[in-house]
């Protein structure tokens, strides 16, 4: 009796154990970079540390059309990059750092990721860039910034969002990603 309950168990923990390992995978993507030189770059907006960027309220397209305005345009929102607090970044013969995007770039602006609001923008500006302000899309995804400016403490490496609103009313959200080189 022993030995029969002893097979039924073994038989029932191989079977479980096969559908554990059918279960559905997935991926985990792992990010970074290896530099003789490390610079710990944060986010800061409206003054603190933050790597959220609130926009505020837009009309939709339609309404702004209908009323003859611009209301489906958010307020420029200012927000930089810069070393964390009590550091700098230095590295030995480096001039600039370059900033790389990475997300849902369209020649417009960034496409939301999720939400309601579908064909709303995100226009999203290098303010102090080596080469004069410019807009970051699908087609210029890059901003370099002098040393100089980025380790200024009022400075940074600096950028504006405005949300523009599409024809769909409803929530926006979207997120890029950014890699720092330094040249």
């Amino acid at each position: 009796m022993k030995k029969h309950l002893l097979t039924v168990s073994a038989l029932a923990l191989a079977v479980m154990s096969g559908s554990a390992l059918a279960a559905n995978g997935g991926d985990v993507q792992f990010i970074g970079t290896v530099t003789d030189t490390t610079c710990d770059i944060v986010p800061e907006a409206n003054g603190a540390v933050s790597n959220v960027v609130q926009l505020g309220n837009v009309a939709t397209s339609t309404a702004a059309a209908a009323a003859g305005d611009t209301s489906n345009q958010g307020a420029v929102v200012n927000f930089a990059l810069k070393p964390k607090a009590g550091t700098t970044c230095n590295p030995a013969g480096m001039t600039n750092a370059s900033f790389a995007f990475a997300g849902p770039l369209e020649v417009t602006g960034l496409a939301p990721q999720s939400g309601a609001a579908t064909d709303a923008m995100v226009k999203l500006s290098a303010v102090n860039a080596t080469g004069g302000a410019h807009d970051i899309n699908k087609t210029q995804s890059v901003s370099q910034v002098t040393l100089t400016d980025l380790n200024d403490a009022a400075k940074g490496a600096q950028f504006s969002a405005q949300l523009i609103g599409g024809a769909q009313a409803g929530d926006y959200n979207s997120a890029v990603a950014y890699v720092v080189a330094y040249n």
